[in-house]
């Protein structure tokens, strides 16, 4: 029990000495009172040092003891007991002379002598050791040691526990007081800043001014993410980019709003995007007001500039920012688009180079600096969209489309090199060992999420299909294989949804079947089908639908009745109603592969069904 009292004693006194190290943001004094909190509660501890780790020098520093006489050391991590603690980053206790000493035999011989001659007790008379690491975000900061010499009990375990109590307490109020200090410093720096700015009050000065620094930032390779920074600074708001597809692209800040906080609030923007001037708005959600700033270029709106205000008034310097931010913002996305758009001319040449085996070294240099070995088996993967847009639009629609299906290409197969043209995206994969259908079905899969999560913020509705080509051995057979797959779009049923994928084996019949004169695929489909085709009763629709599942089953009846979810009696009259149209017999292998080649003459041509 006297133990337990003795323990909530303890754990007041930190408690009580946490309260004031918290109460000031001076770290020699904080360290001192630590001192004066350790000599109270471990009164066997004859000496005491706190060390912080000084990251410009590499060394563990001594900041305050009791003890030594005015003793000022410097340690390496790793040297000695202090050092060994900062590295393992946990508590070592040390219970015998002996172990003290061997933990102490790598000390640096000037550091040894210093020891020996400024503690009040030789260190052959040490007896225990605590040596608690501070640790802050799993990095540590300096170290807390405590020693005590032969003549007192050792320190104990109860003593590690306060140790680390007070060590943790010690991390505490050093970082808040680093804290508080850095804050000091960025606002000295702000005043700075702002300093300069009152210099430049006349508006021509300040205007020129921001235009030579952003102009000096884009030729040092600063980014659009770097400049929207440097607003916010200057602002000391949160400022922010949105594209014409409500995606939040640069965001800076964390003064009133997150960045997470913007992107799940971004849809009550869409009535402030104005196109012709900026708009200021209100919002209810953030409690702030906001400002969305077109970035244009001859009429043309490439992006707005989003800043978080505190009320709906701003000043003339501000404005001055906002305008020079923007304009730099529109001459990095012009140089984007221009560098992107003369990589797809590049892509482009490369894909006509590649259709009609031309110019083998330019074929092989622009292979080489995309890591394509074309020697290699590949495939195509082609993806084509459809949508309806305003012809101002298109480009940014499909380009932006591009764009995130090049980025999931790049992310899911080990190499390959996405084109663009017109509106196909075409997908040059190498074929792996590793790869196969799965693989190419699952980034299918990733493309038509990717579409769906974007498609409340397109505008428009996009549609697309996925063809996945046969293998291309040698890039010498490229452009059969290119005229082969795109030529399967034509071959998917109108009825088909959106978002299939499909593989060049799933057409290889119907591409046999096109070799064939249409009137001879007209004629074969009459002679086979016609009863069934033109009979006019009203069970048409559902004996033709039996036919088709039956015949895709192998002529199997037991599945076509589970997938049809009819009765088995139902689809025995079925079954024997259409033999009695056709006159021709089911179970016979002929006659079924003949119903067989004329269903698929009807599925590349639909219109024969009429």
């Amino acid at each position: 029990m006297h133990k337990i009292n003795q323990r909530i004693k303890d754990l007041q006194s930190i408690l009580e000495a946490t309260k004031l190290l918290n109460s000031s943001h001076d770290i020699d004094y904080i360290l001192e009172e630590l001192m004066h909190t350790t000599l109270r509660l471990l009164d066997r501890a004859d000496i005491g040092v706190i060390f912080l780790y000084d990251k410009m020098d590499g060394y563990l520093k001594s900041k305050v003891s009791f003890g030594f006489n005015n003793i000022s050391i410097n340690l390496k991590p790793g040297e000695s007991i202090t050092g060994m603690t900062f590295n393992q980053k946990k508590t070592m206790h040390l219970k015998s002379h002996e172990e003290m000493i061997n933990a102490m035999a790598n000390m640096y011989p000037d550091n040894k002598n210093m020891l020996n001659s400024r503690i009040s007790k030789p260190l052959n008379m040490l007896q225990s050791s605590i040596s608690c690491p501070l640790i802050y975000e799993d990095e540590c900061i300096g170290v807390f040691v405590l020693d005590n010499y032969s003549g007192k009990d050792p320190l104990n375990s109860d003593d590690v526990y306060l140790a680390e109590l007070i060590s943790v307490q010690a991390t505490i109020a050093v970082k808040n007081a680093e804290k508080y200090r850095n804050e000091l410093e960025n606002q000295i720096e702000l005043r700075k800043y702002s300093d300069i700015i009152e210099l430049e009050k006349n508006r021509y000065q300040y205007s020129t001014y921001l235009h030579n620094k952003f102009t000096e930032m884009i030729l040092n390779k600063s980014t659009v993410n770097d400049i929207v920074k440097e607003v916010s600074i200057l602002l000391q708001t949160d400022v922010f980019i949105i594209d014409l597809f409500y995606t939040i692209s640069s965001y800076s800040g964390d003064f009133n709003v997150s960045k997470d906080f913007l992107i799940n609030n971004k849809h009550q923007f869409s009535n402030y995007m104005k196109l012709d001037e900026k708009s200021i708005h209100y919002s209810d959600s953030m409690n702030f007001w906001v400002m969305l700033y077109p970035v244009s270029v001859a009429d043309e709106v490439l992006c707005w500039l989003g800043v978080i205000l505190q009320d709906s008034l701003i000043n003339e310097l501000d404005m001055i920012t906002i305008e020079k931010c923007s304009n730099i913002i529109a001459l990095d996305i012009m140089k984007s688009n221009e560098i992107s758009m003369l990589e797809q001319s590049m892509k482009g040449d490369f894909l006509d180079n590649l259709l009609s085996s031309s110019n083998p070294e330019f074929i092989k240099n622009f292979s080489k600096r995309y890591h394509l070995d074309l020697n290699k088996p590949h495939i195509l993967l082609m993806l084509k969209l459809d949508f309806y847009v305003y012809e101002s639009q298109y480009y940014k629609l499909i380009k932006f489309l591009y764009e995130e299906i090049s980025s999931l290409a790049i992310k899911s197969f080990n190499k390959s090199l996405t084109i663009l043209r017109s509106n196909y995206v075409i997908i040059i994969v190498e074929k792996g060992y590793r790869l196969d259908n799965s693989e190419l079905l699952a980034f299918h899969k990733n493309v038509l999420e990717r579409f769906n999560q974007m498609q409340p913020i397109l505008r428009v509705k996009v549609s697309f299909q996925t063809i996945i080509s046969e293998i291309i051995s040698n890039y010498n057979y490229f452009r059969s294989v290119f005229n082969r797959t795109i030529k399967l779009f034509e071959l998917i049923p109108m009825d088909k949804p959106n978002g299939e994928c499909y593989f060049y084996e799933d057409f290889e019949i119907r591409m046999f079947l096109l070799k064939n004169d249409k009137e001879d695929l007209t004629a074969f489909v009459n002679r086979y089908l016609s009863p069934l085709l033109s009979y006019s009763n009203s069970s048409k629709k559902e004996l033709m639908e039996t036919l088709n599942v039956y015949i895709k089953n192998g002529g199997n009846w037991t599945s076509t009745k589970n997938q049809m979810h009819i009765h088995g009696n139902t689809l025995t009259y079925r079954l024997n109603r259409i033999q009695e149209l056709l006159d021709m017999d089911l179970s016979d292998y002929s006659s079924k592969l003949k119903i067989q080649i004329a269903l698929e003459i009807l599925s590349i041509y639909p219109e024969l069904k009429k």
